[in-house]
């Protein structure tokens, strides 16, 4: 292995140099055939493990994403394991720029960056896979009436099959790739695999869904960059530090399959198209179609989904938000759920928040983002806590009778730092409060080898600061029956290994 890494630090314009001397055509398919290899970040082995380091998904997308945005076919050199190697060294060595950064803000940025790069590949596959179908199939928001545009049928209006087909061309994909090195090609599917779906009857129904959310093309993507790049101008946004570039958003994590690199299609990183149809994905792109009114659908929904994961806790008693009088007689709402056990109360509100692009940048306002994304949940926690204590007539079906208060914000988004490096950024409550995202909240109330009151009562006093994950990992699962039933519907479950 050369050791290229010893000239740290590298300009991103020689990490571009490095990958222009190969044709896309050469390298972006060596890159795929090896994504197709790397296990799931998932991998808690793997991702402790030294090829880990240069052999991960963020790395090799943005190698792709480089050499289709600015390789040339003109060039003939062709592209070995090794030049591969080669540039993912250069990657891994490249400038970070909390080096030109103040010293009390270097750690932050750099914080931010890594957790917005790197984390978001780390979540389970098989929850993510099952999640969109137990969010948008199996749960029924509070007042259906109020239901915008995530009414029935609306998955076939905006994605043009089920969700629960949407998905299962993610999966499909997903596993094919890896198996293929790379590549997915439709004509080759049999009839038993088409028959799995429920609405998408033939290789034109499926590729035809492919192409209009999954599938891009090297010239779609330039002329995009080149839109994007036209737009900042116009609007004089100041140009992006090159070093930072990697961390931007890759526009193959939205369009994970490319259209011109022969039969079929080439995934760069399969792992890539599970992104697509996440909650998160699906987030931007209704919001591509409908805007604020689907985000305000999927709000409610998300709600929901919250109360019925709670529920799943044995023994516990959940009440749902309701409106009370405030000091000042006005009628408002308290938190979203209530979870009462045998010797605490926790205390839920639910946010549908997601870092934003400057977040993941490490801005030096990070503060400033944090307290519009999530302080508010914590006062709306400790207004709803005083009420609950002072006896408040409208707060008397909730029993205290002595039990400790805890408080969870729950995000549809993992904010990673949160309840660490960023938690002073957030205002104080005089109970424990702490910021998890919904898949903690799937893996808390499956955990059997303890109580989950036990649980949140010996994490809440942890001396490093409360992590719902911290507390939870390591400890005996079940399983989420709710994400089970979800991914019992998608159309490989009994194809797939490996469910949690």
């Amino acid at each position: 292995m050369p050791a290229i890494t010893e000239h740290y630090p590298v300009p991103d314009r020689t990490y571009v140099k490095r990958i222009r001397r190969h044709a896309p055509s050469a390298l972006v398919p060596l890159i795929a055939a090896t994504a197709a290899k790397v296990p799931p970040m998932s991998d808690r082995e793997y991702r402790s493990s030294f090829a880990a380091r240069l052999y991960n998904p963020w790395a090799l997308l943005d190698a792709a994403w480089v050499s289709l945005l600015r390789g040339s076919e003109d060039r003939s050199r062709p592209a070995r394991p090794a030049d591969l190697e080669e540039v993912l060294q250069l990657y891994f060595a490249l400038d970070e720029p909390m080096r030109q950064q103040p010293v009390g803000e270097r750690l932050e940025g750099f914080l931010l960056r890594l957790a917005g790069q790197q984390f978001v590949w780390q979540e389970p596959e098989f929850n993510e896979l099952a999640r969109p179908v137990a969010l948008f199939r199996h749960t029924t928001p509070a007042d259906p009436a109020k239901a915008k545009v995530i009414t029935p049928g609306w998955d076939e209006r905006l994605l043009g099959c089920s969700i629960g087909d949407y998905v299962g061309v993610a999966q499909l994909m997903w596993s094919a790739g890896n198996a293929q090195g790379g590549r997915f090609d439709p004509r080759t599917l049999t009839r038993d695999v088409l028959d799995s779906f429920t609405g998408l009857d033939t290789r034109d129904d499926l590729t035809r869904v492919i192409d209009a959310h999954f599938a891009t093309s090297t010239r779609a993507l330039r002329e995009h960059a080149a839109a994007e790049a036209q737009k900042a101008a116009a609007a004089g946004t100041p140009a992006l530090d090159a070093a930072l570039r990697r961390f931007t958003f890759n526009p193959l994590r939205s369009r994970p399959a490319l259209t011109d690199f022969g039969p079929g299609y080439l995934l760069p990183v399969p792992a890539a198209a599970l992104a697509k149809v996440s909650p998160f994905g699906l987030y931007y792109t209704g919001w591509e179609a409908y805007q604020q009114a689907f985000a305000d659908d999927l709000g409610d929904l998300f709600q929901e989904y919250v109360g019925n994961q709670l529920r799943l806790i044995e023994g516990a008693v959940v009440h749902r938000e309701f409106k009370y009088k405030n000091n000042k007689g006005k009628t408002v709402d308290s938190i979203d759920w209530f979870v009462v056990l045998d010797d605490l109360v926790l205390l839920v509100e639910v946010k549908s928040a997601r870092p934003t692009a400057s977040l993941r940048l490490g801005p030096t306002d990070w503060a400033q983002e944090f307290d519009t994304k999530l302080a508010k949940a914590v006062g709306q926690l400790q207004k709803s806590a005083d009420h609950l204590t002072a006896g408040t007539p409208e707060f008397a079906h909730i029993p205290l009778d002595g039990r400790r208060l805890l408080g969870v914000i729950v995000t549809m988004e993992p904010y990673h730092l949160a309840n660490s490096e960023f938690r002073s950024a957030l205002p104080t409550a005089n109970f424990p409060v702490t910021v998890a995202a919904v898949s903690e909240l799937e893996d808390l109330v499956t955990v059997t080898d303890t109580t989950v009151s036990d649980l949140l009562l010996t994490g809440s006093v942890a001396p490093e600061g409360w992590s719902i994950r911290a507390s939870v990992d390591g400890r005996a699962h079940g399983e989420n029956p709710v994400l089970v039933r979800a991914l019992e519907e998608l159309p490989f479950s009994k194809r797939s290994a490996g469910r949690r």
